[in-house]
């Protein structure tokens, strides 16, 4: 199972349609990785990592943030444990903290404030049915 399928079962079983009233979000690759604004930024929910198509880790970035950032859990969990802002080079660009160096590719998958809360739930799931290397086991 990838990280695809294992969303897509968590969303068939916590996911009501009739009552959220739309479906339920989507993985979103950084096309442009490294460059520019994460996809989701200004949501709550999910990151993966990848080394190469190696899912290697899942995060949760739910806080709900204050001023401007309000909801951007996303963004400030990336910008505090894998990503920092790479000042060499001129323009939006980051850079991989040391630890997670060998990271090719991220994924983001963002949630309207209202179903935030089902991101830690997600987060849990994927870390149980895919087991990725650097996650503790829950």
């Amino acid at each position: 199972m990838n990280i695809d399928e294992a969303t897509e079962l968590f969303f068939s079983r916590h996911w009501v349609r009739s009552a959220i009233g739309s479906e339920p979000p989507r993985w979103v690759e950084w096309k442009s990785f490294l460059f520019g604004p994460v996809p989701n930024h200004d949501k709550a929910g999910c990151y993966a990592l990848f080394r190469n198509t190696e899912l290697v880790y899942v995060g949760l970035g739910a806080s709900k943030g204050s001023g401007i950032y309000t909801e951007h859990g996303l963004a400030t969990r990336l910008m505090k444990n894998v990503l920092c802002k790479d000042w060499s080079k001129e323009g939006d660009w980051a850079k991989l903290n040391p630890k997670w160096d060998y990271i090719t590719s991220l994924r983001t998958i963002g949630f309207a404030a209202d179903t935030a809360y089902l991101a830690a739930s997600l987060e849990s799931f994927l870390i149980r049915q895919l087991r990725p290397p650097e996650n503790k086991k829950v």
